[in-house]
């Protein structure tokens, strides 16, 4: 009962400084918006505690940058899941 306790208090800490980052939510794109200044990790750690969240986009956004990353991340998996069928099948 004391761990419950504990968690109950330690939880909403924790997520406090995370909600802060995400603090204007536009109501007409049904997004949220982040702070100018980038917080990479608090940003994250905000959009994996709340999955299925939109993130309203920048005022310049750099689309060729998108996709390098999009691209990145196709091929990362790609290489992974080869990775992992390979290392499956004893032929790493």
């Amino acid at each position: 009962m004391k761990r419950l306790a504990f968690l109950s208090l330690l939880i909403p800490t924790l997520i406090a400084p995370i909600q802060v980052q995400a603090q204007q939510y536009d109501p007409a794109g049904n997004c949220v918006r982040f702070p100018q200044q980038p917080n990479p990790e608090a940003e994250t750690r905000y959009l994996l505690s709340h999955p299925n969240t939109r993130v309203c986009p920048g005022p310049n956004p750099n689309l060729a940058g998108q996709g390098r990353v999009l691209d990145q991340i196709s091929s990362d998996r790609v290489n992974n899941t080869t990775r992992l069928i390979g290392a499956m099948s004893g032929r790493q």
